[in-house]
């Protein structure tokens, strides 16, 4: 009635001020959690000789290059990352992050092996590099894995090695549900199209090396 205040109205007030009130009284590790977690300061892209022929083939002009950087090498197999004392480790990083070069905060791992076949023998693989890596960088916040760039619509181009076999995925997944908040299975890009490889995959002709580098800028310029 008019004049009178209404108690729906002062049961809307009290409820707005019991949540300011509430997530007012959140710990920081609430509240970080609810942020957004893409504002990496130093991301370090990992893996074998394609992963560095897109990096170095025009990556960094799609994304903030400051905060990227690269550790490749030639047949950087992800049993050779996995192992703390291997001499991959000794690889130089390209063009290091402005900050935290020593110590970034987000890996992106591509994982390759040419012989495993099985989920159990993947699934041991990459554990054994989350745990190397997690001792390696004390600050990271999160883990990717890769999976080599896929044929059009995971189908080859003349070779197998342009298909992901689905207990790869499945593998990744598996890891990633068991570190919850630090692994996370990476995008599964594929290619434009089979031109950009070289003789079916999965090395890329020169020309599609930036090619290839535009479709993974795309997603991490927004990621």
């Amino acid at each position: 009635m008019p004049g009178m205040s209404s108690p729906f109205a002062r049961l809307g007030s009290g409820f707005v001020i019991v949540v300011a009130a509430s997530l007012a009284a959140l710990p920081a590790t609430a509240k970080d959690r609810a942020k957004d977690k893409t504002d990496f300061v130093c991301t370090q892209v990992m893996g074998v000789s394609v992963t560095g022929d897109w990096y170095t083939g025009g990556f960094e002009t799609g994304v903030d290059d400051g905060r990227f950087q690269a550790m490749t090498r030639k047949h950087g197999f992800i049993e050779f990352w996995a192992d703390a004392s291997n001499e991959i480790w000794s690889v130089p990083v390209v063009s290091p992050c402005t900050k935290r070069s020593n110590n970034p905060d987000r890996v992106v791992l591509t994982t390759v092996n040419w012989n495993y076949k099985t989920v159990a023998e993947w699934t041991l693989a990459l554990n054994q590099a989350v745990a190397t890596l997690k001792n390696k960088y004390k600050g990271l916040r999160r883990i990717e894995l890769l999976t080599m760039l896929r044929g059009p619509g995971n189908a080859t181009c003349g070779d197998p090695k342009t298909v992901v076999a689905p207990a790869i995925d499945e593998a990744i997944a598996k890891v990633a549900a068991a570190h919850v908040n630090l692994v996370v299975a990476g995008p599964k890009i594929e290619a434009p199209a089979c031109t950009v490889f070289t003789k079916g995959g999965p090395h890329y002709v020169p020309e599609g090396f930036a090619e290839v580098a535009k479709v993974y800028a795309a997603h991490y310029a927004k990621n």
